[in-house]
């Protein structure tokens, strides 16, 4: 009877240490700001737009309007150059010859931050580094690149202290923590990285807000929060109350005209 009264108690303690080391009440809150990221606007460009210049740049301005802090845009190729497209307007997939160069793009918005959409073609980050280096605007640390796992560890090496990311790795190192996060330690897998947390899984993701996010920025890792799982940014204001004050990260948006006047207000 004694050792099942010492098993219990050890349960119990253990249990306690678990939930103290991970209690987000007690952790400090984190410095920073809100990062907003807009992947789309209900204002912005119809799918059915004309993939040129001006279309482009009065999304993109609109999208900065409605309080956005980064636009996510797309480095596509077209013929033997590539050119800034979003991802919303269809068009641009079949034509986007008249869509904006690198380098118009880094003179239009020489003080804008991006996400830029290279995906897993090289070329496509070197003709973005390029093209805002010929602006007179070399990349830097403030800018983001999404890419695929070699991609973006190029560009962190080609611009040191650049914010480049896999969603893959983002989402493998989610679920690493997600079963090793209770111990406190950071996995492997994290390290350096991104880690994307979809607004209805908080509750799986230990030490939320405030332990998880001192954790990550220990271990220089990103944090996006994301819409629900298996979805893209939030859309709707509805969600906007799932959002911790004291969040201090990336918000992946899905429409800012809806999102960044109400959050921002």
């Amino acid at each position: 009877m004694r050792v099942w009264d010492s098993v219990r108690w050890l349960i119990i303690l253990g249990i306690i240490v678990v939930s103290l080391s991970n209690a987000s009440w007690i952790a400090p809150v984190q410095r920073g700001t809100l990062d907003l990221i807009a992947a789309g606007s209900a204002r912005g460009a119809a799918a059915t737009a004309r993939c040129d210049s001006t279309t482009i740049f009065g999304a993109v301005d609109r999208m900065f309007m409605d309080r956005a802090d980064r636009v996510l845009v797309s480095v596509r190729r077209s013929g033997e150059a590539f050119r800034i497209v979003l991802p919303a307007i269809s068009a641009c997939i079949e034509e986007s010859s008249a869509a904006p160069t690198p380098e118009r793009f880094a003179r239009q918005y020489p003080q804008r931050r991006f996400v830029f959409d290279v995906g897993g073609d090289d070329r496509a980050f070197v003709a973005l580094a390029d093209g805002y280096r010929a602006a007179g605007r070399p990349l830097d640390p403030r800018q983001a690149v999404m890419a695929s796992a070699g991609v973006a560890a190029h560009a962190r090496t080609a611009v040191p202290g650049l914010w480049a990311f896999d969603l893959e790795a983002a989402r493998s190192c989610t679920d690493a923590y997600r079963w090793r996060g209770w111990t406190g330690l950071v996995p492997s897998a994290c390290q350096g990285q991104t880690v994307l947390v979809p607004i209805d899984a908080q509750w799986s993701t230990w030490g939320w807000p405030n332990r998880f996010l001192a954790r990550m920025a220990a271990a220089d890792v990103r944090t996006i929060m994301t819409g629900p799982a298996g979805s893209s940014g939030i859309s709707v204001v509805e969600q906007i109350p799932d959002v911790p004050r004291d969040f201090k990260g990336a918000l992946w948006v899905q429409d800012i005209s809806a999102i960044g006047p109400a959050l921002r207000n």
